[in-house]
């Protein structure tokens, strides 16, 4: 193997290691924000929980509001991937069924994600206000235009779009944040087969409201 060729795998095993320290670091966060908060939360005990020196989390995330910024924006992506660009170019039905799914299914494998975000929605976003707001607004605004297009096309009533959302958002993410709930109401969580059928009666109800069953 030539000198360029070592060069690059160094560099490319450098970046895989990079990669999975970063998520066993967000992994480790997730953990103790939502058992302590923002304010209750320190690197040092982040940094023991990954068994890291607290300079190797510094080193990736400057601080812990880095961390957490980081932290919530993965959120932001990882939903906002189920309502894609393109959605405009696809049948209502399906891109509504599948964001509705994947929005379920990302709250029943992240929880805590999930209840670090609404617990920092809740307090007004002290923390991260400056980070999400604008890509908020910017992706709401985006699907509340292809809702539009969708109505122009006579493919849905005619419906306010942000409601539709704010529906979608209040009860996928209701399994997530409010799972203590339902484990205490049932006497034990969910099921996977039961969460199957909460999740297509999710789909069914509000694909009924827009005459799309």
């Amino acid at each position: 193997m030539s000198d360029v060729e070592n060069g690059e795998h160094a560099v490319e095993k450098g970046g895989a290691i990079r990669a999975r320290n970063r998520q066993r670091i967000l992994h480790a966060a997730e953990q103790e924000f939502a058992k302590y908060g923002y304010k209750g939360t320190s690197v040092q005990a982040i940094a023991d929980s990954v068994e890291l020196p607290k300079a190797n989390i510094l080193y990736y995330f400057k601080s812990k509001t880095g961390l957490y910024k980081a932290l919530l924006t993965d959120i932001l992506e990882m939903w906002n991937q189920g309502f894609s660009i393109e959605s405009s170019n696809l049948a209502p039905d399906e891109v509504i069924r599948r964001y509705i799914i994947e929005k379920m299914r990302y709250s029943r494998t992240h929880p805590m994600r999930s209840k670090i975000f609404a617990m920092e929605i809740i307090q007004g976003a002290p923390n991260i206000r400056d980070a999400i707001e604008q890509p908020m607004v910017a992706w709401s605004k985006s699907k509340v235009n292809v809702i539009h297009e969708w109505i122009d096309a006579g493919l849905i009533p005619s419906i306010n779009p942000l409601y539709l959302l704010f529906l979608i958002w209040g009860t996928t993410q209701f399994y997530a944040d409010f799972d203590s709930e339902i484990e205490l109401i049932k006497g034990r969580p969910l099921s996977d087969e039961e969460f199957l059928d909460a999740e297509s009666f999710t789909v069914d109800i509000v694909l009924k409201g827009l005459n799309l069953a």
